[in-house]
């Protein structure tokens, strides 16, 4: 329908068939701009035109520091100027709602049916608020489509396999990651738009791609319904906008603010260059005509007779905006691209629609951009939006490469991960940070800081994740007595390490799949464990070495046929053993050992007697003297590493936290014993994290700095 004003001032309705017949098709599918899919992900929208879309993933753009960000900006031009004239680009977020109460029952921990319960409760009551905090009822997927021309799907195939790697290189370079998205998800992401009301429910079946009518027929909505400025697409109601004007100035936050909204909304950037010999044909036209005008009001003014010239401001703007346009394409690497920003709101009543709406313009305004309706055009809108590499607009500006690039489609990444464990808020977003740390190849980490930046409540709160989500255990090395209340109140046990303490752990504890080879693995421990006693930058000689390498084995003799808890050996016994050799070295061993075995420091010398197997156990260490400091680590790490490997054939986790990490570098036995453990540790499901703030970098390695 066409509006004109009468002769009265009142407006009145002229009829035109054309464009009624152009307005409403006869069945939704003709709506659906699909003729053929293939199953590598290959969309033909119409006839001689294909496109292929890429999942990508977001980074911490808005988080990154100045310079970073420089840097990612530069890339993205990058991006953009890879692309011709013969490519259709689309940069498309998509946000769409998910179901709040089925993400939190993701996050809450499930009841185990033990004394922790009360805490678990309390846990989830704080999970459900931080929720509420965010935006977690909504998710962010963004795809890049292209969209190109070609005779038939072969072209168009090889065409797409040349593109491929340069698109994901380039990506990877600004350090997002890019993946082809297959043909069913490409299609449930047009079904979950269609058909808003049965999200989730698209069910991808090979035999559809036979012909485009099969594939519209599964995701077509029942009806469409244009009017002027809207639409309805079955029982939804939805819109489609377009960013109308920009200002001279834009800040590069505009395209995230406009897409962080939680509600359903589809933001598409469409992009196509301008060869570069047209671009310049094209400013130098401009750039004479101005001049053509100016020089017209300098003979005007003469023949009015004013001494100055007179040319109005606009002209005189416009022309050094052009001829400023004219150096960047020549001389600075940047391209023309004719660009437009296209929006789809979607929502169950027209209401809702109208308050979108005006929440988008409202937050445009503030940018001093205007956001305009389609008017009759809202096919052609929704079409252009929706990730298939079409532009039926007719409201593109014409940018240079950095002002196309303002649009950044990054902005901060989300870390939701399936069974993962709650650290915090999204600086940007406010949504959850659910992350699994044993996803990671390597699952080791350090927790660094300054004092007081809360590395103990970091780790804490790692602790207590880990501890009340039953099936993994946790083992806490602590220097300083700050973990002992924590491990009380969830009823762990708390082992106390010191010259007077009543409890014992036995250096010589060695289970079955302590290793492939045990005797050599414990010897190697105990010959760390002499050299931190003898001390001295000459060490121990290969005579003493090869002395108590045979000890170790006579040690174990009897143990090694039954591996029977009751006959583990003690340091006791290898003290005994080692006097009886008969070598002058051994009599000097046996003399270091004294002090340690039968001595005032023979703490380490009797059988553990300490419940090892509880799931949470701390080491105090506090107490230890300087004397016996070195040993008790050597001991302590031996004794976790016992408990890994029992761990192992549970097929449990063990999460293990050293804090004060440096004091272990003060000794170069401990620390190398540390250094061993961090790297197998990994193969037998050891989760080793180190706390700490004195760290040294050099350029081969990172050591903890002994304070």
């Amino acid at each position: 329908m066409l509006l004109r004003k009468s002769k009265d001032g009142k407006a009145s309705k002229k009829s035109n068939l054309k464009t009624k017949k152009k307005s409403f098709s006869k069945t939704a599918q003709k709506t659906v701009p699909i003729v053929n899919a293939c199953d590598d992900g290959i969309i033909e929208p119409i006839k001689g035109e294909f496109s292929k879309s890429f999942e990508f993933l977001d980074i911490n753009y808005h988080a990154a520091r100045d310079e970073e960000q420089v840097n990612i900006f530069a890339r993205y031009c990058e991006f953009l100027n890879f692309f011709n004239s013969t490519v259709n680009l689309q940069i498309t977020v998509n946000n769409k709602s998910i179901n709040r109460h089925e993400f939190e029952k993701k996050v809450v921990l499930e009841e185990g049916g033990d004394n922790l319960d009360v805490f678990r409760k309390e846990y989830n009551e704080m999970l459900i608020s931080q929720v509420q905090k965010g935006r977690n009822d909504t998710e962010k997927e963004k795809y890049i489509t292209i969209s190109i021309k070609a005779n038939d799907i072969t072209e168009a195939r090889n065409i797409f396999s040349r593109m491929e790697n340069e698109i994901s290189g380039l990506l990877r370079s600004i350090g997002s990651y890019a993946k082809i998205q297959p043909i069913n998800k490409r299609l449930e992401v047009l079904h979950d738009i269609y058909r808003a009301d049965n999200i989730g429910n698209f069910s991808y079946n090979a035999s559809m791609l036979k012909s485009g009518s099969l594939i519209k027929n599964e995701i077509a909505p029942d009806s469409f319904e244009f009017k002027r400025d809207y639409f309805l697409m079955g029982n939804r109601y939805a819109r489609v906008l377009f960013l109308r004007s920009l200002p001279s100035f834009l800040n590069d936050q505009f395209f995230t603010e406009l897409t962080d909204f939680s509600f359903n909304m589809m933001t598409t950037i469409n992009v196509r260059a301008i060869e570069p010999e047209n671009a310049l044909k094209m400013i130098k036209r401009q750039i004479t005509g101005m001049e053509s005008n100016k020089i017209e009001y300098q003979r005007k003014s003469v023949k009015n007779g004013y001494l100055d010239a007179f040319i109005p401001y606009e002209l005189k703007n416009n022309l050094r905006e052009a001829e400023d346009l004219l150096e960047d394409v020549m001389n600075k690497n940047q391209r023309l691209f004719l660009t437009n920003v296209a929006i789809l709101l979607m929502s169950d009543d027209k209401q809702k629609l109208d308050e979108q709406t005006e929440t988008i313009k409202s937050t445009t305004r503030k940018h001093l951009c205007q956001i305009g309706t389609l008017n009759y055009q809202q096919e052609e809108g929704l079409n252009s939006v929706l990730p298939l590499g079409r532009n039926n607009l007719y409201v593109d500006r014409c940018l240079t490469t950095e002002a196309a690039a303002v649009f950044i489609p990054f902005s901060s990444q989300e870390l939701t991960q399936p069974g993962g464990m709650y650290y915090g808020l999204n600086a940007i977003s406010k949504n959850l940070i659910i992350f699994n740390r044993k996803t990671l190849k390597n699952q080791n980490g350090f927790i660094l800081g300054t004092p007081g930046s809360g590395k103990s409540f970091a780790a804490k709160r790692e602790m207590i994740n880990a501890i009340l989500r039953a099936g993994d255990d946790v083992i806490i090395i602590d220097p300083e007595r700050e973990y002992t209340n924590l491990v009380r109140n969830f009823e762990g046990e708390v082992i106390q390490i010191s010259s007077d303490s009543r409890n014992y752990i036995n250096p010589l504890d060695m289970n079955i799949d302590y290793s492939e080879d045990p005797i050599s693995l414990k010897s190697e421990f105990l010959l760390s464990l002499f050299e931190t006693i003898i001390g001295g930058k000459e060490g121990l000689s290969a005579k003493e070495k090869s002395i108590l390498g045979r000890c170790v084995g006579l040690t174990y003799q009897e143990y090694m046929q039954t591996f029977d808890k009751e006959s583990t050996p003690t340091l006791k016994d290898f003290y005994e053993v080692l006097k009886k050799q008969r070598e002058p070295e051994a009599e000097g061993l046996a003399t270091a050992l004294e002090l340690y075995a039968i001595g005032n420091l023979s703490v380490f010398s009797k059988k553990t007697n300490i419940d090892i197997n509880n799931r949470i156990v701390c080491f105090d260490i506090k107490d230890l003297g300087k004397q016996l400091k070195p040993m008790g680590m050597l001991i302590t790490l031996d004794a976790i590493w016992n408990r890994i490997v029992e761990n192992r054939k549970k097929g449990r986790h063990t999460w293990i936290y050293i804090d004060e990490m440096y004091l272990l570098f003060n000794n170069e036995y401990s620390a190398n014993f540390f250094y061993e453990l961090y790297k197998r540790s990994r193969k037998y499901g050891g989760v080793v994290t180190g706390i700490t703030q004195n760290v040294e970098v050099r350029p081969d390695r990172v050591l903890c700095k002994v304070a």
